[in-house]
């Protein structure tokens, strides 16, 4: 089940950075840069963030989750994660589409990675996302940028 993520309550704030906690240390290793911003997150900068948190739950237990920003001209996927020992099981795919289906037909939807990531990069171009602007965040790392236009 996919539901909203009360900022406002601390266990599921707590629950939320303890997933992107585990889920972003792979995204580091895999891209080979431990600076990543998620990792540096607490329960204040996730509750200042200004993005929208859907979680994925089993048995009330968070295994993914999912940020999103929207503006008048798009919308910004921010964070997608899925709890290490249920990769490959389709949830992020759930949330991918989720979060799609929060977007205007003919909204511009944003979503980046490391240009490492092998796996999110298959997710999102699987899904009609294409890879535009790339991003030099430290030297010899970089994010790519995918867009697409909601249907």
């Amino acid at each position: 089940m996919i539901r909203k993520i009360d900022l406002s309550d601390n266990q599921q704030v707590l629950d939320l950075l303890f997933l992107q906690q585990l889920a972003y240390r792979i995204e580091a290793e895999l891209i080979g840069f431990k600076e990543i911003p998620p990792l540096w997150d607490s329960p204040k900068t996730l509750k200042d963030s200004g993005e929208c948190f859907f979680g994925y739950y089993e048995a009330a237990k968070l295994i993914g989750a999912v940020s999103v920003k929207q503006s008048p001209k798009e919308m910004t996927i921010c964070r997608m994660m899925v709890h290490p020992s249920h990769f490959r099981q389709g949830i992020a795919t759930l949330l991918l589409q989720y979060a799609e289906g929060l977007a205007v037909p003919g909204l511009m939807i944003k979503v980046s990675t490391g240009t490492k990531n092998a796996p999110a990069i298959h997710l999102y171009t699987k899904f009609g996302y294409e890879p535009g602007q790339i991003i030099e965040i430290a030297p010899g790392i970089t994010l790519t940028v995918y867009h697409k236009t909601a249907s």
